[in-house]
């Protein structure tokens, strides 16, 4: 192998896809299913995406000689190539095996009239493993700037890590303050939901992965808001069509 820290590098990149699909499965997904899936999504659908992307030949990329529809795609750190590709297979996974028990039906199987909320034991873990992804990001993000092999790969890292930084907090602001005005409609009551704050930052994380590295400071900010609103939509989309994400993953 000539180039290992790239093989690492793409090794730590198809693993990530494969836990988006586990987070959305979680409580009810056998651990031989979880085997089987994890060794076709990094052994046949990652490296196809991967290569129709990143690689100089692939048929999305910018840099090929006719690149699709004359501009190609770039994806500086992976939003399409590595969770797109997760997220997608976590939305079919999750369509096939069904919700967890007592999410839309009762125990004999008749629909409830509202969705049960099945809330996580921790609040408390959920925060430091939000805090652990986003400083995680930073290694994705900022690391994809190493692999330019340009003389100012240091400035285009640090251009990644503010807007990977702006992003997140602008997705966790946008979608915490959304979510308590909709909550004072519903209900009357202001009552912040720590979840979709941390879910919020997340959600940019993703959408700020594909232009961290190309884009100025304030669009990182615009797409951070933004994602922090689609994130909200999309979750409340999930339930209305009765798909059971059990950590807002997809």
């Amino acid at each position: 192998m000539k180039d290992q820290a790239f093989w690492f590098f793409q090794f730590a990149f198809s693993a990530t896809a494969v836990t988006i699909v586990a987070g959305t499965l979680a409580e009810r997904c056998q651990m031989v299913a979880y085997l089987l899936y994890s060794f076709f999504l990094t052994g046949f659908v990652y490296p196809v995406v991967a290569h129709a992307l990143w690689s100089n030949n692939g048929f999305l990329s910018a840099f090929t000689e006719d690149p699709f529809r004359g501009i190609g795609t770039v994806d500086f750190a992976g939003s399409g190539v590595v969770h797109l590709t997760g997220g997608s297979t976590a939305l079919i996974a999750t369509w096939i095996l069904g919700a967890r028990k007592g999410r839309f039906h009762d125990d004999r199987g008749r629909l409830l009239a509202e969705p049960r909320v099945i809330h996580g034991h921790s609040m408390a873990l959920q925060l430091m493993g939000t805090m652990v992804l986003w400083f995680g990001w930073y290694g994705f993000n900022c690391g994809s700037a190493l692999l330019l092999g340009a003389d100012d790969s240091g400035k285009v890292g640090a251009l990644a890590a503010v807007n990977t930084s702006l992003a997140a907090a602008s997705g966790c602001v946008s979608s915490l303050f959304t979510e308590l005005f909709l909550n004072e409609r519903r209900t009357g009551e202001y009552s912040f939901d720590l979840s979709k704050a941390m879910n919020g930052a997340l959600a940019a994380l993703v959408a700020i992965t594909a232009p961290c590295g190309t884009v100025e400071n304030w669009a990182a900010v615009g797409i951070g808001f933004i994602a922090g609103l689609i994130y909200l939509a999309g979750s409340k989309f999930l339930i209305r069509i009765r798909l059971d994400d059990a950590v807002d993953a997809i």
